[in-house]
């Protein structure tokens, strides 16, 4: 995203944010009274080996709220996907907590011991539109999870998917749907633009491929997909991430 884009980004954000103040009722409303749905159950078995191991961090949709099990989630649904695009199997392994900000993601991570993966795959934004993390924060923070996960696995490309757009929530009414949705799209030009600087190797890459939010592809909360709607998710993100592999090697 160009550098005029995020500057009209920028001042269509502080044109609205002083309506914030009359939102938080609604905000707050929304906060009470929307479903909360428990993280996916992880699996009974380990994963075989395989030649390509995908590691996927993020949040909830990592965690796969809105399934009941986690091969049903968006991480085992990429896997599947993405060795139907390249004919070979792909094993996996997430990191996702619900209601998790990139801050906490990063202690997260320092304090696992990190696999070795051929693909790394993130998935952020949510949380931290809702809890209005500053764009230099953002940034920075961004940068240093590259760094850390860089440091463990450091010839495996890393990509980072878009930040929902926040805009098509069903669960979020109007007008602060429009708002948040404007936050999110700020935070996900700033994503696009670490991308392209730390990408400058060819390891860092930004894949915009959002979900799809059709009433029977979303979990009865209206935030989160549904089995099906990860799988569809899925299967957007996987071409785009098997082009950047293909490139890669």
């Amino acid at each position: 995203m160009s550098k005029l884009k995020r500057s009209a980004l920028h001042a269509a954000w502080w044109m609205l944010s002083p309506t914030l103040l009359l939102l938080l009722p609604q905000a707050l409303y929304v906060k009470r009274t929307t479903l909360r749905l428990p993280e996916a159950q992880p699996l009974d078995t380990q994963n075989a080996p395989a030649p390509t191991h995908l590691w996927h961090l993020g949040e909830s949709t990592v965690a796969g709220v809105g399934v009941a099990h986690l091969s049903q989630g968006l991480s085992a649904q990429l896997a599947q996907a993405l060795s139907e695009q390249g004919r070979t199997a792909v094993s996996w392994q997430s990191l996702g907590v619900n209601g998790i900000r990139l801050s906490r993601l990063i202690d997260k991570v320092m304090a696992s011991p990190a696999p070795k993966a051929q693909l790394i795959v993130v998935t952020m934004g949510v949380n931290d539109t809702t809890g209005f993390t500053s764009v230099r924060t953002w940034q920075r923070q961004l940068r240093q999870l590259v760094h850390l996960l860089q440091r463990h696995n450091p010839n495996t490309p890393v990509v980072f998917t878009q930040v929902p757009p926040m805009m098509k929530f069903p669960a979020l009414p109007a007008p602060l749907k429009f708002v948040i949705g404007l936050r999110a799209q700020l935070l996900d030009a700033y994503l696009q633009k670490v991308c392209e600087q730390e990408g400058t190797t060819g390891s860092v890459h930004y894949v915009k491929a959002e979900p799809d939010f059709s009433p029977q592809l979303m979990a009865e909360d209206g935030y989160h997909p549904s089995a099906l709607g990860y799988q569809t998710w899925a299967q957007a993100l996987a071409p785009k991430i098997s082009e950047l592999m293909t490139r890669n090697d």
